[in-house]
């Protein structure tokens, strides 16, 4: 099964951005834009996998089995977030993993 592309297919945390565990949820916190962002739980878990060597079809995938969902019921939403990530300008495209020949 292939899920359709996301604006990123190999997310990243950018540099500058940390995180802590605040209960059931996250603070990401951006020393250089100074931004400060609380993330569910849902959008943690997003946030854990984007370390650059995972692609957003594991990602969806690995969410799906931990879940014990559907990967495409899921997908959307793990979409949705990396988007919003990526806009607040705390993840990025990390490029393709190193000796990934189907990149292209």
């Amino acid at each position: 099964m292939r899920l359709e592309p996301c604006v990123l297919s190999l997310p990243t945390r950018r540099a500058g951005a940390s995180a802590v565990e605040l209960d059931d949820n996250v603070a990401v916190y951006d020393d250089v834009g100074q931004l400060l962002i609380l993330l569910n739980t849902s959008a943690a878990a997003v946030w854990e996998r984007c370390d650059g060597r995972t692609t957003v079809d594991d990602m969806v995938r690995a969410l799906a089995v931990e879940h014990g969902a559907h990967a495409e019921d899921i997908a959307e939403d793990v979409r949705r977030t990396l988007a919003k990530l990526a806009e607040l300008g705390l993840v990025a495209e990390a490029g393709p993993r190193t000796g990934d020949s189907s990149a292209g």
